[in-house]
């Protein structure tokens, strides 16, 4: 049953930036309006779906909350920078690039002192970094600079910095609180974060039907995937769901490139298949 919610949760992770990506390319949709929705949807599903599989709402002091607001923030920058990249750049690029967040996670993990990474780890690493360059194509002669495209990849990069930075914070979060009211928490806070700043300036967004069918969606897919993969934690724990996991970021690209039609040369291909590769063996060589 467990893995059934970790395969569960991998398919609605997939969905979503494919959702997300779909409204743009059959709708002109301002990617403020897909935060919104997303992070309200979210914030009103949290309660009940966690409440669905068993866990009653705890109430925490403020300065819990104020806490938990750290990690919050970072997800929320996350998961806009890959909203509005996807504005710029195809899906399986974007995906790609956040491919490699965990290798991120394990180098600001050594700073912090609670890793230690050896040489194949950098090997992975720089692996998985030819593997970008080949993704992006950079070495064809066909290559030409493209502001949109450049900026569409900047922000996908700083997507995977706030990333890495959210899961080293989320682990330290998780020693003093449960997953589920972290993860609650979260889901909350953005909710309430989006709600006032849209209220406060609403004269400046323009809010359409297609945006908000975008990220209604889209944040139905991210909640459930989030409540999906927190369950199967529960009963399989963390090690099978880490092997299981690692089929995520394969299955998110190769179905984003079938839907989408994101077709790809070879060598891009290439490029996909070495990023897989370098970072599970630089996950893999982390020495703690």
């Amino acid at each position: 049953m467990g893995a059934l919610f970790v395969i569960l949760a991998i398919f609605l992770a997939s969905i979503e930036p494919i959702i997300v990506k779909y409204g743009y390319n059959h709708s002109n949709i301002n990617p403020i309006t897909i935060i919104f929705f997303k992070n309200l949807v979210g914030g009103i599903l949290i309660i009940p779906l966690t409440t669905l599989i068993g866990n009653k709402f705890k109430l925490l002091e403020l300065k819990d909350i104020i806490n938990i607001s750290r990690v919050s923030l970072l997800l929320l920058f996350t998961t806009s920078m890959m909203i509005i990249s996807l504005k710029f750049i195809p899906a399986v690029i974007m995906l790609t690039i956040f491919t490699s967040t965990p290798a991120f996670v394990s180098i600001i993990n050594s700073i912090k002192g609670k890793e230690k990474t050896d040489t194949v780890f950098w090997l992975g690493f720089l692996l998985a970094f030819f593997g970008i360059t080949l993704l992006l194509d950079i070495y064809s002669n066909s290559f030409a600079v493209n502001i949109k495209f450049l900026v569409g990849c900047l922000l996908a990069f700083l997507g995977v910095l706030s990333s890495s930075l959210y899961r080293t914070t989320l682990d330290e979060l998780t020693n003093k609180y449960t997953p589920i009211v972290v993860s609650t928490y979260i889901f909350l806070i953005n909710s309430f974060l989006v709600l006032t700043i849209f209220s406060i300036f609403n004269k400046f967004f323009i809010f359409t039907k297609e945006g908000f069918v975008v990220g209604l969606y889209g944040g139905i897919a991210g909640t459930l995937a989030n409540i999906s993969f927190l369950y199967a934690l529960n009963i399989l724990g963390s090690t099978k769901v880490s092997l299981l996991n690692m089929f995520q970021q394969p299955t998110i690209i190769l179905l984003s490139s079938i839907i989408l039609k994101e077709f790809l040369k070879i060598n891009q291909i290439i490029g996909i298949i070495l990023v897989i590769i370098g970072v599970n063996l630089a996950i893999k060589r982390i020495k703690f």
